[in-house]
């Protein structure tokens, strides 16, 4: 599959709910796994990760911006975006980047992806949103084919900006619970499998290179 031309597809069909989206690229974490290191600055044939990522969500959403603990200025410079940090704690995983981007965002939706899966469909923003206005609900996440949630890929609503402030305040942080005590619905991406390549190892990272190579 060409990622190139399907990004360029779709950057080419405006579409009014990309005017009702910000994105929010999830650059926050430790890492452990990968020694540490800054997994959106890891190099994947010549270029950061987080290219990969900013070069398919930014035509599928109005504004950009990226959660990011450290190296903020270097995230700043490759995705020409605000970077903003968590406000809430130290470390305290995706909820808490979550809460960041929406009290950042402007716009009704914000749309929610990793930094380390670079093969993320040209769709995803279309399809999520959807989902979302179909059920009539007010977060949408994604499902990889095992059937498995993959709650790190949602759209949310940004009036859920308070109730996700509360539910940290009360030592809560697990995204599931989270999730589940809100109007959610799920959305099937088991047509779109390389969505969820992620890198967590060095066995993934050479995986996704070849991936990527073959692309």
């Amino acid at each position: 599959m060409n990622y190139k031309k399907l990004i360029n597809l779709y950057s080419m069909e405006e579409s009014h709910y990309q005017q009702q989206i910000t994105g929010v690229i999830l650059a926050g974490g430790r890492a452990v796994r990968m020694g540490g290191q800054d997994k959106g600055l890891i190099e994947i044939n010549g270029r950061k990760m987080i290219e990969y990522v900013i070069d398919v969500l930014r035509p599928q959403v109005s504004t950009l911006l990226i959660n990011a603990n450290r190296h903020q200025m270097e995230y700043a410079h490759l995705g020409e975006c605000m970077v903003v940090a968590d406000n809430y704690g130290n470390y305290e995983g995706p909820l808490a980047g979550m809460l960041s981007g929406l009290h950042n965002a402007q716009t009704e939706y914000v749309l929610f992806v990793p930094c380390d899966s670079p093969l993320i469909t040209p769709n995803l923003a279309e399809r999520l949103y959807t989902g979302l206005q179909t059920a009539q609900a007010d977060i949408s996440v994604a499902t990889s084919p095992d059937g498995k949630l993959q709650p790190v890929f949602a759209l949310i609503k940004r009036q859920l900006l308070t109730a996700l402030r509360q539910f940290l305040a009360d030592g809560e942080r697990k995204i599931d619970r989270w999730y589940q005590s809100q109007a959610m619905t799920v959305v099937d991406f088991a047509d779109s499998p390389d969505t969820f390549l992620n890198i967590n190892t060095p066995a993934e990272q050479a995986a996704i290179v070849e991936r990527l190579q073959a692309s």
